[in-house]
C-alpha cells in the first residue's frame, strides 16, 4: 500500500477491468518517536519535571517504539501493534496498533476470496467472451479492496510489513510530527516547517519530506483541501 503497490497491475487488468489504477505517491508516512519532557520543562528541575509525560513525535523515522528500520518481529516486540494482522493485501501484513481496529476474520476471508479470483484471472485459460467478463471483474474488486484497505490504513494508523521488514507507518489521529504538523493543519503551517527541509509538491493533493539519512524513504502529508488529512512515512519502491 506503499508507492505504488497499486501498479502491479498491468495494463491488461487496468483494459479488462475497466479501471484507472491509483497512483498513491506515498502513502504512508511513517515515523519519528522523539521523547521529550513536556515544552518549557528543564531537565532536572525535581519530582514534577521527571515524572511529566514524555511527548510521542511522529517522525521523521519513528514512532513510539517503532522504528522504520526494525523487522517485523521486532516492532510486534515492541507491543505498539496488535498481535495480528488487520490485512494481507499485496503480500503486506498490516497492523493496527493497540486500541485500534482488530482483525476481521469475514473481511479477510473476502480479500481472499478475491485474490484467487485474481490469480485464476492471471492463468488467463479461460478466453471466452464470459471469461473475460469474469477477469475484468476480479480485477476491478481487486482494484477497488486495495484502495478501501489502504484508506483504511491510514485512516486508523499502523504498521506495514514486506517479507518480514518494515515499508510503511502511518499515523494515528491526534499524531504530530516535532514541528506540530498533524492532520488539520494547513499547507502553510506545512510549509512553514519544512519548506527549508526538502519540501516538495508531488501531486495536487500531497507533499513528501525526505528522511534524512535513510535513503528512499519519505514522510507523506496528504491533503484535503487547504488541510493535512493523512500524515506517513514509507519507503519507495
Amino acid at each position: 500500500m506503499y508507492n505504488g503497490d497499486l501498479h502491479r497491475f498491468s495494463l491488461r487488468r487496468r483494459v479488462l477491468a475497466g479501471v484507472v489504477a491509483l497512483s498513491v505517491a506515498g502513502l504512508t508516512a511513517g515515523c519519528k518517536t522523539t521523547t521529550s519532557d513536556e515544552p518549557g520543562s528543564a531537565a532536572g528541575s525535581g519530582p514534577a519535571a521527571s515524572s511529566a509525560p514524555a511527548v510521542k513525535y511522529f517522525g521523521p523515522d519513528s514512532f513510539g517504539k517503532l522504528s522504520i528500520t526494525m523487522t517485523e518481529k521486532d516492532a510486534l516486540a515492541t507491543g505498539e501493534l496488535q498481535t495480528e494482522p488487520v490485512s494481507t493485501v499485496l503480500g503486506k501484513n498490516v497492523y493496527s496498533f493497540v486500541g485500534g481496529p482488530k482483525p476481521d476474520p469475514k473481511r479477510m476471508a473476502a480479500d481472499e476470496k478475491i485474490e484467487k479470483a485474481v490469480e485464476k484471472a492471471d492463468a488467463g485459460t479461460d478466453t471466452s467472451a464470459a471469461g473475460s467478463a469474469r477477469a475484468a471483474k476480479a480485477y476491478a474488486d481487486s482494484t477497488q479492496r486495495i484502495v478501501e484497505r489502504l484508506e483504511a490504513y491510514l485512516d486508523a494508523g499502523g504498521a506495514s510489513f514486506r517479507d518480514g521488514a518494515l515499508v510503511s507507518i502511518a499515523a494515528p489521529e491526534g499524531a504530530a510530527t516535532p514541528a506540530g504538523v498533524k492532520r488539520g493543519s494547513s499547507v502553510a503551517e506545512l510549509k512553514a516547517a519544512y519548506a527549508d527541509k526538502g519540501l516538495k509538491s508531488t501531486s495536487k493533493t500531497a507533499y513528501e519530506l525526505p528522511v534524512e539519512g535513510h535513503a528512499g524513504w519519505t514522510m507523506l502529508f496528504e491533503l484535503k483541501g487547504d488541510a493535512v488529512q493523512y500524515l506517513s512515512i514509507g519507503k519507495a519502491g
